[in-house]
């Protein structure tokens, strides 16, 4: 070995004995917080960098099958995300009910749970949330695999609008102009704009209703106001205003407060670690087909980190 990949190797080695040391933190304010609470502790941790997809359900299953639930327990699951896969979050949000049938399932949000993120909220019979809690609109998602990520569909919608008003009010003829204007839109991925609506709104109503609201009409008043009445994706959706639509969620105070934000501590230590191993390679375009994520498993549930460099 040269002393250049001596110096990797060792970098390497340095890389994975921080993240363990992150993770073993996190384990432990877990446990912290699941004596707070008194239940059953679970985190689905997503990084920035990743997102709810099919994989999850998997993992999440492994998961569950290896550690059990216990039966004298509620489920209090630790949720923070950006987003993914509405129909994979939906999943998720099935097979936790299934498992919870005779107790309390609590989604805990001590920061973010954005779009499918709020959908898989809604799982629960009840949001336990913080002062910074945020939510957002589940519009619907379409995964672009050039780039590894979630856009909107009404925000590719309104970009193809918006392109061909430009085409018609320059009057622009040249078809190589024409085509170099609509080949940045993923149209394609987009499919059928109203399908999609009417989609997602069926997995919000029916995760719904299987725990969190009885009552139809509010249902639909949710689901209709979370898929098709917020003009802007990121739009934060603040406590007052989850509660104000309808939607179950209770802040807390004290002791549990302070438990779930230790544990909010930790993570926020590991991403940032995670974002200074990651470095420039974060802004970059992406050349290639994005590496898949990955999970850590732990004591207490998952965390979803991106590939990490350790040179």
């Amino acid at each position: 070995m040269d002393s250049e990949q001596e110096v990797n190797a060792q970098g390497a080695v340095s890389t994975l004995t921080k993240l363990n040391e992150k993770l073993k933190d996190i384990d432990e304010a877990a446990k912290k917080l699941e004596d707070a609470l008194e239940c059953q502790v679970i985190l689905l941790i997503f990084h920035h960098f990743t997102y709810i997809t099919k994989d999850v359900v998997d993992d999440l299953e492994f998961y569950i099958r290896e550690r059990g639930i216990k039966e004298n327990k509620d489920v209090c699951i630790v949720l923070h995300s950006l987003g993914g896969d509405a129909d994979a979050a939906y999943h998720i949000g099935i097979r936790l009910q299934e498992i919870t049938k005779n107790k309390k399932l609590i989604i805990i949000v001590p920061r973010i749970a954005k779009s499918a993120g709020t959908l898989l909220a809604c799982s629960g019979d009840i949001i336990y949330a913080t002062p910074i809690t945020e939510l957002g609109p589940v519009d619907p998602q379409v995964f672009l695999p050039s780039t590894g990520q979630w856009v909107s569909a009404k925000t590719i919608k309104d970009s193809l609008k918006q392109a061909i008003e430009i085409i018609t009010e320059m009057e622009i003829k040249d078809q190589t102009i024409i085509q170099a204007i609509l080949s940045s839109i993923p149209i394609a991925e987009m499919g059928h704009f109203k399908s999609l609506l009417d989609h997602v709104k069926g997995l919000l109503k029916d995760l719904l209703t299987r725990k969190m609201m009885h009552e139809q009409g509010t249902i639909d008043d949710v689901a209709e106001k979370l898929v098709t009445e917020y003009e802007y994706h990121g739009k934060v959706i603040h406590v007052n205003e989850a509660q104000s639509m309808g939607l179950t969620i209770t802040v807390l105070e004290g002791e549990k407060l302070n438990a779930v934000y230790e544990l909010y501590k930790k993570l926020k230590d590991l991403f940032n670690t995670v974002d200074e191993l990651i470095g420039p390679l974060q802004y970059l375009p992406q050349l290639a087909p994005p590496t898949p994520q990955r999970p850590y498993k732990i004591q207490h549930g998952l965390i979803y980190l991106p590939p990490l460099t350790t040179t």
